[in-house]
């Protein structure tokens, strides 16, 4: 008797696994977004005491001045109360315990897209006074959403020191570092910058407005936030959470800018990151290459108001490993020239290589896995890795 061949049912196994995997790929769970795009999602959110929120002449000039500022009372606490319960309940996903476990092991969460994955989060995002607010600040007739995020620390529970991490947010920005863009932090706790509920943001006042070097001034605004006050800052401003406390804080980051915009996001900058998933066209889903508009269900107009054709399901990539890796690869080979020197125009944390010269490469701190990282040597990270018991600024 002939032993029975596998053929068949090995077969039938290999698709099986085939069509499994393809389903879980597109689930919410793999991806970190939604591919339906919260697609019956509708607006339920009162929103008629933040829409009336004055914003005065002053907030608008710090926000252009320093590069941050603080809207005081901008949000009821009942409506923060509703938001944290909602960040609980929506589910943690893979790529969230990726970086927390691989990269951001500080983290105990980072969930990007968060308007595709809940009616509220949309609201939030799409439908709240944010849009208005990022018009009436950056004096522009059409806003446009292109991330919500959820960022939540692991506090004592890390398995890192909770310490500064200087940055701009230039690298994690689907445009030109010259749009016109804000971000607006939303705590579910009282933060600041020292005591119990310290590790808040700080920056450097004035260094949004240019982005060559980061700025010797030691001039540094350290905001106190209560809940239902609101952070806005310019994603260029050079910034970090002040690592003089250590606990569990809870944020979510809603960035916006100005409509009209053009997408730029290639691999010439510093990968695998978070936003690398969010935003390069070989894994994110907006289906755009560099130089197309900035528009559609991934980057949607929030105001003057949102437009019904940009609330459809998503339609671009799935994002593989495979694909990840080959970004990291190119990306990694883009950072150095032939020379072997920074390569002119790389983005990095510290923003972009303008003076090689003035760069250096630095192992990546948290494992030894051969990762270097580029740093601009005036910048505190460059001195806190040098010089690790140096004030940071």
């Amino acid at each position: 008797m002939q032993p029975r061949s596998c053929w068949g049912w090995c077969g039938a196994a290999a698709v099986l696994f085939a069509v499994g995997f393809a389903v879980l790929q597109r689930s919410a769970w793999w991806a970190g977004h939604d591919m339906n795009n919260c697609a019956n999602c509708e607006a339920r959110i009162d929103w008629t005491s933040e829409k009336a929120y004055s914003i005065s002449r002053s907030v608008k000039r710090q926000l252009l001045r320093d590069g941050a500022v603080v809207m005081r009372g901008a949000l009821q606490p009942s409506l923060i109360e509703k938001l944290a319960a909602e960040c609980e309940r929506i589910p943690r996903s893979f790529t969230s315990m990726m970086w927390s476990a691989l990269f951001l092991r500080f983290y105990l969460r980072y969930e990007h897209a968060l308007q595709t994955r809940s009616e509220l989060m949309r609201d939030w995002a799409v439908h709240g006074p944010f849009g208005m607010w990022a018009a009436k600040l950056l004096g522009v007739e059409e806003v446009r959403l292109y991330n919500s995020e959820m960022i939540f620390h692991k506090g004592s529970d890390s398995p890192l020191p909770c310490k500064p991490a200087w940055h701009r947010d230039t690298l994690a920005a689907p445009f030109q570092s010259d749009a016109r863009s804000v971000t607006f932090n939303v705590y579910l706790d009282d933060i600041g910058a020292d005591g119990p509920h310290g590790d808040g943001l700080i920056f450097q006042r004035g260094s949004h407005k240019t982005l060559d070097s980061p700025r010797s001034t030691k001039g540094i605004y350290e905001p106190s936030i209560a809940v239902g006050d609101v952070l806005a800052h310019d994603p260029n401003v050079y910034h970090t959470t002040s690592g003089r406390g250590c606990w569990r804080r809870r944020s979510l980051q809603f960035r916006y800018v100005e409509g009209n915009t053009q997408f730029a996001f290639n691999a010439s900058r510093m990968h695998p990151a978070p936003w690398t998933l969010a935003h390069s066209p070989e894994v994110a889903p907006h289906g755009l290459s560099d130089g197309d508009a900035l528009a559609g269900p991934w980057y949607p107009r929030v105001y003057p108001s949102p437009l019904e054709s940009e609330h459809t399901p998503l339609g671009g990539n799935i994002w593989s490993f495979g694909a990840l890796l080959r970004l990291v690869d190119r990306s990694a080979k883009l950072m150095k020239d032939t020379s072997g020197h920074p390569t002119r125009g790389y983005l990095t944390l510290d923003g972009p290589v303008v003076r090689p010269d003035e760069w250096a490469f630095v192992p990546f701190p948290t494992n030894d896995s051969g990762i270097e990282l580029l740093m601009h040597k005036r910048g505190a990270s460059y001195k806190a890795a040098m010089m690790p018991f140096a004030t940071p600024y």
